[in-house]
């Protein structure tokens, strides 16, 4: 292969040129910027030789819309992608808000080195849980193009941190029986079970009447908004013995023709909104306000630990995949740690007391 740099006087500006496959190619951009000096253009020829070297070589990914851009191999990353819809929009608001930006629509993704990554992180204007998902989401871009072959390796990242976790807000079984009972009975039942088991609503909305047997209840199937995916957020199936209040439950939930389990109008599955809404106007009865979400499945973990069962045991409850996410209902904030600490001293002898038997 040869290559030369040279440079064009009525552009003002240098170019590089190699003779690849017979034919001759001009560069005359780096990183998106014209060449306006021999040093700049010296090292893109480098570059082009190191790729050619590597057999890694494609014309293209040196010109504008090169497949190798941070836009175009985002949206080929994102079309790729198994993420769910709501997964994909914090991407995509990711990239648009906060990465292109920043880089540059052109910007090379082999160019990526940590001391870029490290300045860009540290400039972001965002809580620390923010920058965490930035960082973050360029990262599983990245993961995928070295399982695409397009990058040799990630380059290493800033050290990142969500920070340390908020207080999670749940309910005791006491609190969420009163909010049941305001809830209409014909919807009851899906509330019910998700409290019995935590489920994640989108878990509970997907249950077919497959997935129920004499003894037990199987969770395989999710819903992202209204798209039912034949797999769990964590991509494994969880199997539930049956427990007596879940017999009792799917006893008294009304039939229908569909194949699901919970219906709301007699024959489409329960949907996000549909869920949410009577889950507030119950909550707001009783004078209680809280997330679905904590409401069913972080309540339960906290329950469980509350009650003194050991951190593994919830974590294969709820299905968690690491022990560290089960973790983050054993905190506690301040007055409940120090209502427990309080509550131990009840039949203590006050020590004012005793020292005034001494």
């Amino acid at each position: 292969m040869k290559g030369s740099c040279h440079y064009h006087d009525p552009a003002k500006r240098w170019y590089v040129q190699v003779y690849w496959q017979k034919k001759r190619e001009r560069f005359w951009k780096y990183n998106g910027e014209p060449l306006l000096h021999e040093k700049t253009a010296v090292k893109l020829l480098s570059k082009i030789q190191v790729d050619i070297d590597n057999g890694t070589f494609n014309p293209k990914t040196y010109r504008p819309d090169s497949p190798l851009s941070l836009k175009v191999y985002k949206d080929l990353w994102l079309e790729s992608s198994t993420a769910c819809k709501n997964t994909k929009k914090v991407y995509k608001s990711c990239f648009n808000n906060h990465i292109l930006p920043y880089f540059g629509p052109d910007f090379d993704i082999r160019n990526f080195t940590h001391s870029k990554l490290s300045i860009f992180y540290n400039g972001l204007s965002l809580s620390q849980k923010g920058r965490y998902n930035v960082l973050t989401c360029l990262k599983t871009m990245l993961k995928f193009a070295v399982k695409d072959e397009a990058i040799s390796k990630i380059p290493p990242f800033p050290s990142l941190s969500q920070g340390l976790p908020g207080e999670i807000a749940y309910l005791t079984q006491g609190q969420q029986e009163s909010v049941l009972d305001e809830i209409p009975g014909k919807h009851r039942g899906i509330f019910a079970l998700m409290m019995e088991y935590g489920l994640r609503p989108g878990e509970a909305r997907a249950i077919k009447k497959d997935c129920v047997t004499r003894e037990e209840l199987i969770i395989k199937r999710s819903f992202s908004e209204y798209t039912l995916r034949e797999t769990t957020k964590t991509g494994k199936t969880r199997r539930y013995g049956l427990t007596s209040n879940a017999r009792e439950i799917l006893r008294s939930n009304p039939g229908n023709l569909t194949e699901f389990v919970f219906v709301h109008n007699g024959r489409s599955p329960y949907d996000n909104k549909v869920l949410n809404k009577i889950w507030k106007e119950a909550c707001q009865k009783v004078g209680i306000e809280i997330k679905l979400y904590n409401a069913v499945r972080h309540s339960l973990g906290c329950q469980l630990l509350d009650e003194g069962q050991e951190l593994e045991l919830v974590r294969d409850i709820l299905g968690h995949t690491k022990t560290e996410m089960t973790r983050r209902y054993a905190q506690r904030a301040p007055q409940r740690i120090t209502d427990v600490l309080e509550g131990r001293h009840s039949k203590v002898i006050p020590f004012t007391k005793k020292a005034t038997e001494n």
